[in-house]
């Protein structure tokens, strides 16, 4: 089955549900949080086998770090079972598999300040800071302000446009109002300062 597909009983693809695979864990984390801001209230995440503990770590990272306005799993919420799978000589055999249903709670987003809404680009990779974008517009803030100076304004601009155009479709293409590129004075190891470029986006729904 290809990862982020589920069949239903009629065969249909299930919306809002990820499923949990090889990728790395924050992938995961990026898909559940982008059907949030999507306009989902309720996402499902469901792994089997190996990849069952990913999907307990994905859950946690969503509920704890980035989508605060989620209800706490109970044990309505969380399903374990076994499913019957075809091997490659074609036998059959069972692997156990888990349902964990996230819902948002009944809060107004906007009530939840979480943090300021700025994100500041260094050097972790790129998709770390899309999600930070994303986690920022899907708590509730009309506009985030993606900040970077020296080697990282590159991906200031790549983390803007991949959020924008990927995630968050709602914003608007940034105007040379919404842009500042100016040059600010660092403190260096010896002692002395030296000036480096930089960089402010302004996103806006």
């Amino acid at each position: 089955m290809e990862e982020g597909k589920i069949l239903n009983g009629s065969g249909e693809i299930s919306k809002n549900t990820v499923l949990i695979g090889k990728k790395p864990t924050m992938n995961y984390v990026l898909a559940v949080v982008t059907q949030f801001n999507n306009g989902a209230d309720s996402v499902k995440i469901r792994a089997r086998g190996n990849a069952i503990s990913k999907a307990v770590d994905v859950a946690e990272i969503v509920r704890n770090r980035f989508v605060n306005t989620l209800k706490d799993p109970s044990t309505e919420s969380i399903a374990i079972n076994s499913e019957e799978i075809s091997n490659e000589d074609g036998s059959t055999s069972k692997v156990s598999s888990i349902q964990i249903l996230f819902s948002k709670t009944e809060d107004d987003p906007a009530e939840n300040d979480a943090a300021e809404n700025t994100v500041l680009i260094g050097k972790k990779p790129t998709m770390n800071y899309v999600l930070a974008v994303v986690t920022q517009i899907n708590s509730g803030k009309d506009n985030v302000m993606i900040k970077a100076r020296g080697n990282a304004i590159s991906k200031a601009v790549d983390v803007a446009e991949i959020a924008r155009n990927r995630f968050v479709t709602t914003a608007r293409n940034p105007s040379t109002d919404n842009i500042m590129i100016n040059s600010e004075a660092i403190e260096n190891e010896d002692g002395t300062a030296s000036k480096v470029s930089s960089i402010e986006i302004l996103l806006v729904k």
